[in-house]
């Protein structure tokens, strides 16, 4: 029952930090412009008044859910990360820092994705290996799927990997912020704290490739199979117009 419950906890603790985070930033910018309960008129005095009414546990089950909605609107997808970091160009600085697949998950999968061809007796060019290896990159969402309903074990691993990609790449990018106004309410030396932030946006990176290693290998070992994979090695047993081609199969008795 536990393996069963650990990844909706995985998938839970993502937002509602988030929603902590966010949260306690507004909190320091405009929490002294919040009135206390002798002061609250008109609708804070309500909320003030049914906090009494409902009671701590209602009041505090209410602002978990809050913190949990609001931290599961500005999540970050791994898609998205992707493309903000493009579009900073950050890939092109340090390349084997901001990767989503590591040195050696990309030759694995440029060295499969070449078999496909050779099983034609073609001589691939290095364009369309390399275009083949990035359909199966776009593919890993069928393939995590695959892995679902066939291999849980594998999945649950590739899984464990990700939510910790996903915890760490969000809190580390949304916390940036924070040591800014920090620094501008205390000290400057808070400032500090945006190499701490660097530092867990980057081991988010590093766990995004551990996950994505564990999906290259499924493809490569042949625990789940590639659908442009077997598109590219059986295309020249497609049929096409004029020309049917008729692969015999062995049959069995």
């Amino acid at each position: 029952m536990l393996t069963s419950l650990l990844p909706g906890f995985r998938h839970l603790r993502t937002p509602f930090a988030l929603g902590v985070l966010c949260a306690f930033q507004l909190w320091i910018l405009i929490g002294g412009y919040v009135p206390s309960r002798s002061e609250a008129q008109g609708f804070i005095e309500r909320i003030y008044t049914l906090g009494d009414v409902a009671g701590r546990a209602a009041v505090m089950a209410a602002i978990s859910f809050l913190l949990y909605l609001v931290g599961d609107i500005v999540r970050l997808s791994s898609n998205q990360m992707t493309n903000i970091l493009t579009r900073l160009r950050l890939p092109r600085i340090a390349p084997h820092r901001f990767s989503t697949l590591s040195a050696q998950s990309r030759y694995g999968l440029n060295d499969f994705a070449s078999k496909a061809f050779m099983k034609r007796s073609d001589s691939p060019s290095d364009d369309d290996v390399s275009t083949l290896a990035q359909k199966m990159v776009m593919e890993f969402t069928e393939i995590r799927m695959r892995l679902i309903a066939n291999h849980l074990d594998v999945y649950l691993e590739h899984d464990r990997y990700d939510a910790e990609a996903d915890f760490r790449t969000n809190v580390g990018f949304y916390s940036v912020p924070l040591w800014p106004i920090i620094a501008w309410y205390w000290t400057p030396w808070m400032l500090l704290g945006v190499l701490a932030s660097t530092v867990l946006f980057l081991n988010g990176l590093r766990a995004r490739r551990d996950a994505n290693e564990i999906l290259v290998q499924a493809i490569v070992s042949g625990i789940v199979e590639s659908r442009f994979y077997n598109e590219e090695a059986d295309r020249d047993f497609a049929p096409s117009a004029g020309n049917v081609t008729i692969r015999r199969r062995t049959g069995t008795r």
